[in-house]
């Protein structure tokens, strides 16, 4: 019997299509893979570009300008930033006493924005009140743009050795997801994005600078968790010394300021307030955080399971960070900051500046075709700080396994760091 096959117009035409397609192909020196790469980078551009737009076109319809800039009277435009201004505006007026009552602070709020914004509370350190006066004493919409364009401006300058390294303009950071979801919630996001970016890129050269660079993000001192394992993984004494002084000078200002009172509330009230708000996943602001604990708390694990699996899960990822730590500060940076979110209970996709620079990184590497799922990695860190509102909002908190998935995108596996940096001539 014959073992010849009759072909039939059902097997010819793939196997031509396919002939076709591979000629076609190899006179345009494409490959498939080079196809998926150049198709999962347009994608998340659009994905991320485009969550991130929507949230301004929701805010925008439910704009009222009749209403003090009110956003269906729940915020203003700026959002957060209301709380900074609002900060200011007490330091002006000598009423620091109700800063970190909920109720009185909210109270004052409605007096002063005409019932445009409900349901703010100030939940940052005293040492903060240093500076936001020079936001309180400008009328709201001038402050606004005055942080909108400073903090934008400083995350560009920061994120220009990453970008030039890879060859790209530094003025595309102002195109990421993660810029325009800061913007939206005017929020610190890119200032701790500059200050975590300034603090790695000048660690060989300037460690004491990095130091202060460090000690500066304080002013959301769990954003910085990971800094002091991670510099005493390197063994840079110098830049851990400059970092615990400035964080001392700035205490102490603020101590000396405002007095102690101010400190005894936040230690012992606002910081736990916010801790419990984690298992509160009905709520629009809990659905902005990429993190664990209200993953967790959403997947209906109780609170004596839910905690300790988060400290696991903070443990596994310090771990993989010191074993894999990368000798690349550069690469080190995107790492660590990827991690902070695994680690913390408590954060949210507006901080995450940073994580949307490594996914733009991995996703845009030169050698993207030959680690696919790297790229892919990089591509949902780059979507990931806008998408992640719309994901946990249709009940998929899957946010903490993409973090994963950067975060391992970001390590170096096969060349883990054996000693520290080699002390500089600054050191």
């Amino acid at each position: 019997m014959s073992n010849h096959v009759p072909l039939s117009s059902r097997t010819i035409c793939p196997l031509v299509l396919d002939r076709m397609t591979n000629a076609t192909l190899a006179r345009t020196n494409i490959t498939l893979p080079l196809l998926y790469v150049v198709l999962m980078q347009g994608v998340a551009w659009l994905t991320g570009v485009g969550c991130a737009a929507w949230l301004f076109v929701v805010d925008m319809r439910a704009f009222r300008l009749s209403h003090g800039l009110s956003i269906n009277g729940n915020a203003l435009i700026g959002r957060d930033f209301a709380n900074i201004w609002s900060a200011g505006q007490l330091v002006i007026e000598d009423k620091l006493s109700i800063l970190y009552s909920p109720l009185a602070y909210q109270a004052w709020q409605t007096g002063h924005f005409g019932g445009g914004i409900r349901d703010h509370n100030y939940s940052y350190p005293p040492l903060t009140l240093l500076y936001t006066p020079i936001f309180g004493a400008l009328p709201y919409v001038w402050a606004f743009a005055l942080w909108t364009i400073a903090s934008v401006g400083l995350f560009t300058l920061a994120a220009r050795p990453w970008l030039q390294r890879a060859g790209y303009a530094p003025a595309l950071a102002v195109l990421f997801p993660s810029t325009m979801v800061c913007v939206w919630a005017g929020h610190y996001g890119l200032i701790i994005g500059a200050l975590t970016l300034g603090a790695w890129h000048q660690l060989r050269t300037r460690p004491k600078m990095a130091g202060i660079l460090t000690g500066l993000m304080v002013i959301k001192p769990h954003l910085a968790i990971l800094m002091p394992l991670m510099l005493l993984r390197r063994r840079a004494w110098s830049a851990i010394a400059a970092a615990a002084v400035t964080v001392a000078v700035l205490i102490a200002l603020s101590l000396l300021i405002f007095g102690p009172a101010l400190w005894q509330t936040w230690l012992g009230q606002t910081t736990g307030e916010q801790l419990r708000m984690a298992s509160a996943t009905h709520s629009f602001f809990i659905k902005m955080m990429p993190t664990s604990t209200p993953a967790l708390f959403h997947w209906g694990l109780a609170a004596n399971l839910v905690w300790p699996i988060q400290i696991l899960i903070a443990v596994a990822t310090g771990g993989l960070l010191w074993r894999f730590h990368p000798e690349d500060p550069h690469q080190a940076a995107l790492a660590t900051a990827t991690g902070t979110f695994l680690v913390l209970p408590y954060a949210f996709n507006y901080d995450m500046t940073v994580v949307g620079l490594a996914g733009a990184l991995i996703m845009h590497r030169k050698d993207a075709r030959d680690h696919l799922w790297r790229t892919a990695a990089g591509a949902i860190g780059f979507v990931l700080p806008a998408a992640v509102i719309f994901l946990n909002r249709q009940g998929w908190w899957i946010a903490p396994l993409l973090l994963l998935a950067l975060l391992l995108a970001t390590l170096e596996w096969r060349r883990p760091m054996k000693t520290g940096f080699q002390h500089s001539p600054h050191d």
